[in-house]
């Protein structure tokens, strides 16, 4: 690839990202429907338990795939949170009860009974995250936020096949 090449290969991808972030400031100023609300919600408060137990296996679970996927699972939740936040003012509520239990059980475990239980929170968090995907899918009518929601969703789907994976080799 030649110079111009490459100058207009970053002129277009500049253009695009433009487009992108106007688009973005676009549906941040469009007023939020309950469907918006109730899937950025569920998606920040279920994703933020997914992120909280992700940091704590980076440095707690003992099997280097279970470690591998929490660190994708930091980097994946940490992302979403981010745009959900900017397109929709929302931060993710705190912990609820619920939560800090799961954490607390989370903590208390060791080894492979810390690797095993991860991996089950992870597959239940996740299968929470899928059906509030498919709900905001059938109801939702914001365009940026369904693009989020099936972006999510294909990402949910591959992490529940890694994590039976991870579940069945523990």
């Amino acid at each position: 690839m030649n110079r111009r090449e490459v100058g207009l290969s970053l002129l277009g991808g500049a253009v695009a990202m433009g487009a992108s972030t106007a688009a973005l400031a676009q549906a941040a100023r469009e007023p939020m429907c309950a469907a918006e609300r109730e899937h950025a919600t569920n998606t920040l408060k279920i994703g933020g338990l997914a992120l909280r137990s992700s940091q704590l296996a980076q440095t707690k679970a003992s099997g280097a795939k279970v470690k591998e996927f929490a660190g994708f699972e930091v980097a994946e939740q940490t992302t979403i949170a981010q745009i959900l936040r900017e397109s929709s003012g929302m931060n993710p509520p705190p912990p609820d009860a619920e939560e800090r239990a799961a954490m607390a059980r989370l903590t208390a475990a060791n080894g492979s009974a810390f690797d095993a239980a991860y991996v089950a929170a992870q597959i239940d968090g996740h299968q929470k995250l899928l059906a509030v995907q498919e709900r905001y899918l059938s109801a939702g009518r914001q365009p940026h936020m369904r693009h989020v929601a099936m972006l999510a969703r294909g990402q949910i789907k591959e992490h529940l096949q890694l994590l039976e994976d991870l579940r069945g080799n523990a």
